[in-house]
C-alpha cells in the first residue's frame, strides 16, 4: 500500500506527502513553516513519521518553508547538486545536503526515488517516480512539454500527480503581460490542459488507481474545469475506475491509498 497527500499546490504553495504503513516524505516545501505543520496536522499526518525532505527545484512555491522547516525539524533534505547551489547562493542556511544526480536512484528510508529530468525554467527542475513495496507514484508538476524522458519515468504509476496548470483561452483572455503569457506556453513553462491530458493519455496504465491534477493557476484555469474536462476524458478512454483530485491551492486533499491486487 502506498499513499500521498497533497498539502497544497499552485503559484503561491506546493508540497505533498508520500506514506506507507511505516514513514512519511515530504516532497516540496512551498509553504511556510507554520502553513506545513498546520496543513500536516489538518490531514492528521504525524510530523514523527516524516523521515526527509526531497526537492525538485529551487523555485520559492516549493521552498518556500525550507530553512524554517530544517531549523526546527532537521530532517535530511534531498536535492540535485545544482539545486542545492542555488539555495545556498541565496543564504539558506540547509545544513549537509543529500545530493541526488538526476537518472539515478536513491532511497529514502523504504521508498526508492528516481528523479527525472523535466523542462522547466528553473535550474535543474526534476520530476520524481517514487517505489515502496512494489507500488509506484509518479510525479510531475512543472513542465513545459512532455518529453519521452517523463513519460517513460511517470508510466506503471499506481497514483499519477500530473500538471494541469493552465485553459488556453483562459490564459489568452487573462491581463497577464504578453512575454508572462509566452513563458508559461513556452517548452519551459507550464502543461495546459490539453497538453496534460495527451500526458495522461501516453502514461495512463492498467494498474493507474489515482490520477491528482496539480499546479493550476488560479485565473488561468478553473478547478471545475480540470475536473469536468478530465472526467469527460478518463470515460472516453474506459478508465472510470480511476479515481480523479484536482488539486487546490487554499486547502489540502484528503489522501488517497493505492493498493496491490497481489
Amino acid at each position: 500500500m502506498i499513499g500521498l497527500t497533497v498539502l497544497g499546490s499552485g503559484s503561491q504553495g506546493n508540497a505533498l506527502v508520500l506514506h506507507n504503513n511505516e514513514e512519511s516524505v515530504l516532497i516540496d516545501a512551498g509553504f511556510s513553516f507554520r502553513e506545513l505543520r498546520r496543513r500536516l496536522k489538518q490531514a492528521d499526518i504525524e510530523e514523527e513519521a516524516l523521515r526527509a525532505v526531497v526537492v525538485s527545484h529551487e523555485h520559492t512555491d516549493h521552498v518556500k518553508g525550507l530553512d524554517v522547516l530544517k531549523r526546527h525539524w532537521d530532517l535530511p533534505i534531498y536535492c540535485s547538486r545544482l539545486t542545492g547551489e542555488t539555495l545556498r547562493q541565496r543564504g539558506s542556511d540547509l545544513g549537509e545536503l543529500n545530493i541526488f544526480t538526476p537518472g539515478a536512484g536513491f532511497n529514502v528510508g523504504s521508498f526508492h526515488v528516481n528523479a527525472f529530468t523535466i523542462p522547466h525554467d528553473a535550474i535543474d527542475p526534476v520530476g520524481f517516480a517514487v517505489q515502496s513495496k512494489g507500488m509506484k507514484v509518479g510525479i510531475a508538476t512543472d513542465l513545459g512539454h512532455a518529453s519521452q524522458l517523463v513519460s517513460y519515468h511517470l508510466s506503471n504509476s499506481d497514483i499519477l500527480v500530473l500538471e494541469s496548470n493552465h485553459d488556453m483561452e483562459l490564459l489568452q483572455a487573462s491581463k497577464r503581460p504578453w512575454s508572462v503569457k509566452q513563458r508559461i506556453m513556452s517548452r519551459h513553462g507550464h502543461l495546459s490542459n490539453n497538453a496534460s491530458m495527451s500526458l495522461l493519455q501516453e502514461t495512463l496504465h492498467e494498474r493507474t488507481q489515482h490520477v491528482l491534477f496539480a499546479h493550476a493557476s488560479q485565473d488561468c484555469n478553473r478547478y471545475d474545469l480540470i475536473e469536468k474536462s478530465m472526467t469527460g476524458f478518463l470515460e472516453d478512454l474506459g478508465r472510470s475506475d480511476v479515481g480523479l483530485k484536482v488539486a487546490r491551492q487554499e486547502a489540502g486533499l484528503d489522501t488517497v491509498w493505492a493498493e496491490s491486487d497481489a
